[in-house]
């Protein structure tokens, strides 16, 4: 008797297991999928090292006095995938602001993925590399997409969690610019 009670509860488990990886692996977030928006308390930027695609390398201080986003994706990211267009053009309509794509190459199967994907998807804004995954860890990027908009006095402005639009990004870029002229 008590042995078929434990079978039983064994099957139990192993089918409740089973259903749950069923929901996980095909539970995908619907287009109404909203980025959530954080405002920060104009927190001072932490100071960071842009390892560029093209082997150089930016800080912040590089961008004093202008604004900066980046743009924190991986290859393999559904909703990272999803923004893509919506930062080239934000890019292609605002050719003064800096955006920097950082892809987190620690977290890619292979950096050749990033590559690829840069080529494929035809980025038309510069790319840095996080290989080491120091960005990831200084702006403490626990999911992605992530994009930081950085004021050009050094400090956060605002942080999108989730796949962002360009209309967004030009409603907050030209906040932050309007700001910086009244004042």
């Amino acid at each position: 008797m008590m042995v078929q009670r434990v079978r039983m509860a064994g099957w139990v488990f192993a089918v409740m297991c089973c259903a749950g990886v069923f929901f996980l692996i095909s539970a995908e977030p619907g287009p109404e999928y909203e980025p959530v928006m954080q405002t920060l308390e104009l927190n001072e930027a932490p100071d960071f090292i842009l390892a560029m695609q093209d082997g150089t390398e930016l800080t912040k201080q590089d961008f004093s006095g202008k604004p900066l986003i980046l743009n924190f994706w991986t290859s393999w990211c559904p909703p990272c995938i999803e923004e893509m267009p919506e930062l080239k053009k934000f890019t292609r309509d605002h050719p003064d602001i800096n955006l920097i794509g950082v892809n987190l190459t620690k977290e890619e199967f292979k950096k050749e993925s990033a590559f690829n994907f840069i080529d494929d998807h035809q980025i038309n804004f510069p790319i840095a590399l996080d290989e080491d995954g120091d960005l990831q860890k200084v702006f403490r990027i626990f999911t992605i997409p992530i994009t930081v908009v950085i004021t050009p006095d050094g400090r956060i402005y605002e942080t999108f969690f989730g796949p962002v639009t360009a209309q967004q990004l030009e409603k907050k870029v030209n906040a932050l610019l309007s700001e910086n002229t009244a004042s």
